[in-house]
């Protein structure tokens, strides 16, 4: 009984937030060779923050509007002298493992048959994550797209709206999210919650940049140009396979610094960025059509469409968006912590593979730009296990569709 009482809900948090802690706490003395570049770059934005600076306008800013409100929030435990760089890293490290309990208890919250089994998948996927998790930023727009789920859940189509808007003007990923609920509402032919739906995440996306621009300027859209004119970041699929070839004797490729990352250098990387946006929307494509398809099927079989084929769109639509990007940042991953968990134990195995080999690859950056072959095949074999998944689902989708059975993935 008392094993069975520890087990539960709360106790799977708690060992959760225990567990992440002392990890957390375990890194600290190494976090300024292992994260010291992203934590730095976060402490002078909220030093220049505190001195009056206006972002986009005074200071390069690369990412959207709120993503200030996380990188700002430590230094609030001190508003008359600015943290120094060691404890903003410690007050840093703090926000992001109450922001990932949020997240833990934002999961028990969806109703689901193995929640028990939702929150232990959480539990393996955050301590494999463990030594990323609290030293990026990436958590906070999480528990935003986790409340933009919850709201459709819960049937509150307006809140998910404005969850997802501040979750785009977060981090901008979200937004691929939004073609795909908006598919749910219409194929549940619920027009007020598709009219709703857009108008909370578009008018709060246009609020929260608003602000931004206006005080800026031009400067304001520096952040979409800074990301428009990157290479292919190293550990994106398709500078992994140009790594691979590069191993195996078929191409020519080194990797050069830039825009605070690793990028890929080779006769191929021109090519494949020329490409890569056709190959991008293809595949988005695939996976909004697809996801409508199996909404409109499934609403009009049973008169509603199952909360578990909205979660596992979501993931697709998230993997397509990791996988066919030409960026792929090991703190991606914490995007899909609001929605592996609530797959079956044989999926989030898989995905929790990946969690392992990109923790793994994340920690041995300089053999990866070296072209080691051992790192070089770890981030192709990281890269095709979400592939697999992906593809899994599209499959397993598909045949459904044409079979005209509805069944649990």
């Amino acid at each position: 009984m008392i094993k069975h009482r520890f087990l539960g809900s709360p106790g799977l948090l708690i060992l959760q937030f225990v567990l992440l802690t002392l990890i957390s706490l375990w890194i600290v003395p190494q976090y300024q060779s292992w994260h010291g570049f992203d934590l730095q770059h976060y402490h002078r934005i909220s030093l220049y923050l505190q001195a009056g600076q206006v972002p986009y306008r005074d200071f390069l800013l690369e990412y959207p509007p709120l993503a200030l409100i996380p990188i700002l929030i430590p230094q609030l435990f001190s508003p008359q002298v600015p943290l120094d760089r060691v404890d903003y890293a410690i007050g840093f490290m703090m926000e992001n493992l109450i922001v990932t309990s949020l997240l833990g208890v934002g999961l028990a919250l969806i109703p689901h048959p193995r929640r028990q089994q939702t929150l232990i998948g959480y539990l393996v996927l955050t301590v494999l994550l463990a030594p990323l998790l609290p030293w990026r930023y990436d958590l906070f727009p999480s528990l935003l797209t986790l409340g933009g789920l919850l709201g459709i859940i819960f049937n509150f189509p307006l809140l998910a709206g404005i969850a997802l808007g501040l979750g785009i003007a977060t981090k901008l990923y979200p937004v691929v999210l939004l073609p795909l609920w908006l598919l749910y509402f219409a194929a549940s032919r619920d027009w007020g919650g598709v009219v709703k739906l857009a108008v909370g995440a578009i008018a709060t996306t246009i609020a929260s940049f608003a602000p931004f621009w206006y005080l800026a300027g031009d400067s304001f859209t520096s952040f979409l140009t800074y990301h428009k004119d990157r290479g292919l970041q190293i550990e994106s699929t398709w500078a992994g396979l140009i790594s691979l070839g590069h191993v195996l004797g078929l191409t020519e490729a080194s990797s050069e610094m830039s825009y605070g990352a690793q990028h890929i250098i080779s006769p191929l990387a021109d090519p494949l960025l020329t490409l890569q946006p056709f190959l991008f929307l293809g595949l988005m494509g695939v996976i909004y059509g697809l996801g409508g398809f199996v909404f409109w099927q499934e609403f009009r079989q049973n008169h509603h469409i199952k909360p578990q084929t909205l979660v596992v769109f979501s993931l697709a639509t998230l993997l397509g968006f990791i996988l066919a990007n030409k960026v792929f940042s090991p703190q991606y991953l914490i995007w899909l912590l609001p929605f592996v968990p609530l797959l079956r134990s044989p999926t989030v195995a898989l995905v929790s593979v990946s969690f392992a080999l990109t923790t793994t690859v994340s920690f041995i950056t300089r053999q990866l730009r070296l072209m080691y072959p051992p790192s070089v095949v770890m981030l192709n074999l990281r890269n095709l296990i979400l592939f697999m998944v992906l593809l899994f689902i599209l499959l397993t989708f598909y045949k459904k569709l044409t079979s005209s059975r509805i069944s649990k993935l």
